[in-house]
């Protein structure tokens, strides 16, 4: 019963940590094409059901934005 429950957990945690790396890529996308992008800034439930290329490289754009601050962050602090 354990392993279901971690299942479940992590499940719940990878969507919710998808879903702020695809908002933050749609957020850079606004911000450096100055609105010209368009897109729609879908809820977690029309995240969860379209699979398309588009949502993957705005998916990858919003984890490297916190990579790089990441990255950013220890090269400050060394």
């Amino acid at each position: 019963m354990s392993v279901v429950i971690d299942i479940f957990i992590w499940l719940l945690f990878e969507s919710f940590i998808a879903f702020i790396f695809y908002s933050t890529g749609c957020l850079i996308l606004k911000l450096f094409t100055l609105g010209r992008f368009k897109i729609e800034f879908k809820d977690f439930t029309s995240f969860k059901a379209s699979k398309s290329n588009t949502l993957s490289l705005i998916y990858l754009l919003g984890m490297s934005f916190y990579v790089l601050l990441i990255v950013l962050l220890v090269y400050i602090n060394n």
